[in-house]
């Protein structure tokens, strides 16, 4: 028997009733339905789940006014909450501070639909919040990317980029203005972030990556490291940058959204459960060892390879929906990561790789890890 609890219908939950014995649950923010078939009596027993009365009230108006049994309510509440459509109501003040709830409380409500109670979905909202993150690269790609983590309540960030502002960057990055031209693009990521929330902590490293640095120190101290840095070129930055996180078991993301990669989605790789850098690289070499590269007639392609910022801004949205779904434990990794895949402009359609992991690769083969 359940006591003193109040339950209600969860907000992202639409009931709708059928000729008086279907009873239709939309999941608005995973589009699911469930059907049931109910009587008049599961009709007002449901009426009862509002919020405010508590279980006791409900069993004593459900015996009284309707000769329905507590063990019949204990079951019909039971394969409710099993099905996720109602969430016990509780004061959550001691998990997250009251400003922060409202704040997020649409984001909350949309992690709460696939991990199950709103408590859930709170208890997701504070491992973002808690997440020390490092974005390795702060063009239009890093930097849409920190905005995005930000607003979704990312406390924490170190931002590394030697690069500043030019002419041309004003049009492609969501966080520069005419303004910004000259000043190092951390300073201006930074200035950004703040805006957005005044209480985060941002840590800004202005320098390239050059074989002789020493990352560890930086790496090992995130929670999660995000590589769109293309300079000297995202191979070798993005090899560097993976070999120092799983050795460390930091999850990492390789963006896309740049030059040859405008508009892939990148990738999520967690260490010893989805394919990682060198993974890709043996994939690479096996599909493309028959072909013969030609020297390009452009000599500074970075200034000729055209693209839309709205193309920049799809990789980035992707690469944060991947971000905040592991972070957050919205998902199983082993069963529900992407590999890198590619929009196609003209149909909109993602062609993903057909790449796994390699049971031999010289960084993560031949070890099986649970989930990071």
């Amino acid at each position: 028997m359940m006591i003193g609890i109040i339950y209600k219908i969860k907000d992202s939950v639409d009931l709708f009733l059928s000729d008086d014995t279907i009873l239709t649950a939309y999941f608005m923010n995973s589009r699911r339905r469930k059907s049931f078939r109910i009587n008049g009596e599961m009709i007002h027993l449901i009426e009862q789940i509002d919020g405010i009365h508590t279980t006791e009230q409900i069993y004593d108006i459900m015996e009284k006014q309707y000769s329905v049994s507590k063990d019949s309510v204990d079951r019909t509440l039971s394969m409710l909450l099993s099905n996720k459509i109602i969430t016990e109501v509780k004061d959550l003040s001691e998990i997250i501070d009251t400003v922060d709830y409202y704040r997020y409380t649409r984001q909350i409500n949309y992690f709460s639909e696939f991990l199950g109670s709103e408590e859930e979905g709170v208890l997701a909202q504070k491992k973002v919040m808690s997440s020390h993150i490092g974005i390795f690269g702060c063009g239009a790609v890093g930097g849409n990317i920190a905005l995005q983590l930000v607003m979704a309540g990312v406390r924490e960030l170190t931002l590394y980029d030697m690069d500043i502002v030019e002419e041309s960057d004003v049009s492609r990055h969501m966080y520069y203005s005419s303004n910004s031209i000259g000043r190092n693009k951390v300073d201006v990521l930074k200035d950004q972030l703040l805006k957005v929330d005044s209480n985060i902590i941002v840590h800004t490293i202005c320098s390239s990556m050059k074989p002789s640095d020493d990352i560890e120190p930086i790496i090992e101290n995130l929670d999660f490291a995000v590589n769109t840095l293309d300079e000297p070129y995202i191979g070798y930055t993005a090899s560097k940058i993976s070999r120092i996180c799983i050795k460390h078991m930091i999850p990492h993301f390789i963006a896309g959204g740049f030059d040859a990669h405008l508009a892939s989605t990148g990738e999520i790789i967690i260490p010893y459960v989805t394919p990682c850098v060198e993974c890709y690289a043996n994939h690479f070499k096996e599909s493309l060892k028959n072909w013969k590269p030609k020297k390009h007639p452009v000599v500074r392609r970075e200034t000729e390879i055209g693209g839309l910022a709205s193309m920049t801004l799809f990789s980035t949205s992707f690469a944060v929906i991947e971000i905040i779904k592991y972070i957050a434990g919205l998902m199983e990794a082993k069963e529900n990561y992407k590999v890198r895949g590619e929009l196609l402009f003209t149909s909109l359609k993602i062609t993903y790789l057909n790449v796994s992991k390699d049971p031999n690769c010289p960084v993560c083969g031949g070890i099986e890890k649970n989930e990071a």
